[in-house]
């Protein structure tokens, strides 16, 4: 059966979307905004669709999924209606703005009985299927540390968009809104996360949350380093090294690397997911709703369904407790303590 898709929002995001629901064979028949400019684009990603003004007209459509690609605040109110009304779920990442609406979000889906999803698109890298399978092999023996570094540039008109890198509307800076796609990644690979420890800092005065955030992640049998930022110009692929007693994993970009007795180059991709612009990653869009859709009509779970996006905003929620919890100021050394007592 031909899924029938109602997309809600038309933001930048939502064209990777549109594509991705066309490619495999969904039909787009209705699409939320009130934004002049953002339905005419919608009308050229999706002609057939209807442009609607409002959550009640999309649900009068005879639509059986809905995907949603507005402001993270927004999402537990929007998906709480849709969900109420029968209509599958496809949630734009993260599911939420903070991890409390976020298990909202999966508890009332489980509530109204529809199936729900989440747009964490890096876990269908050919380089994660490889990755995920040699892992599970044993190939690098016992994973024993990991660095995670996410070198990405936003210049500053990035940010003049109202709301955008704020708490209220996006629950965070670059850990919620780019970060998270690498390391759900690195999660999803390595296993769930013990404690973690950050400090985060803006070199924008006029930014709100962060722009640069360090994360130091026990596991308990292993530990990794994490590194996000949006002020590295001029940007570059980020990259998930896993260091285990028998060789090393790198991946870079869609690119992987197996390090042992020698390099060896396994995956050779050359998508570049460093810029705003979401739609060099379509092929891993296709590929996530493509396992949605098969997944739902077999009666199966599908890679990315929506509780398994709670680990990662879980690791995020702690993080950011962590960062706002204060930093320890660097306590003097002995001898400069002994020459300052000398010098009073």
């Amino acid at each position: 059966m031909t899924r029938r898709v109602v997309v809600v929002g038309a933001g930048l995001a939502s064209a990777a979307h549109f594509t991705a629901i066309r490619a495999v064979g969904a039909d787009v028949v209705g699409v939320v905004t009130r934004d002049e400019a953002r339905a005419a684009a919608a009308r050229r990603l999706a002609p057939e669709a209807q442009i609607l003004p409002s959550l009640d007209a999309a649900s009068a459509l005879d639509a059986d999924t809905a995907v949603v690609v507005t402001p993270p605040s927004s999402h537990l109110a929007v998906a709480s209606v849709l969900a109420e009304r029968g209509l599958d779920l496809v949630i734009d990442k993260p599911l939420a703005a903070t991890l409390h609406e976020a298990q909202a979000i999966v508890d009332v889906a489980e509530r109204s009985g529809v199936r729900a999803a989440v747009t964490l698109q890096h876990r269908y890298k050919a380089a994660a299927h490889s990755a995920r399978q040699l892992l599970s092999d044993g190939a690098i023996g016992a994973l024993r540390s990991a660095t995670v570094t996410v070198p990405l540039w936003r210049p500053d008109f990035y940010y003049a968009e109202a709301g955008r890198g704020t708490w209220d509307r996006d629950g965070g800076g670059v850990l919620i809104t780019q970060a998270i796609h690498t390391l759900d990644l690195y999660l999803s690979l390595t296993g769930p996360a013990r404690s973690v420890v950050a400090t985060a800092s803006t070199s924008r005065g006029r930014l709100e949350a962060e722009d640069t955030i360090h994360l130091l992640i026990d596991h308990g049998t292993h530990a990794a380093s994490v590194t996000a930022s949006t002020a590295a110009w001029p940007g570059g692929a980020e990259t998930i090294h896993l260091f285990g007693d028998a060789g090393q994993l790198r991946l870079t970009g869609d690119s992987l690397v197996r390090i042992d007795e020698g390099v060896r180059t396994l995956v050779d991709g050359s998508v570049d997911a460093s810029g705003p612009d979401p739609l060099p990653m379509t092929a891993w869009f296709r590929s996530l709703y493509e396992d949605v859709f098969a997944s739902w009509a077999a009666g199966a779970t599908p890679l990315s369904e929506a509780r398994s996006g709670l680990p990662v905003q879980s690791v995020i929620d702690a993080a950011y407790r962590s960062a706002t919890a204060g930093t320890m100021p660097i306590t003097s050394t002995l001898s400069e303590e002994k020459e300052s007592a000398c010098q009073s």
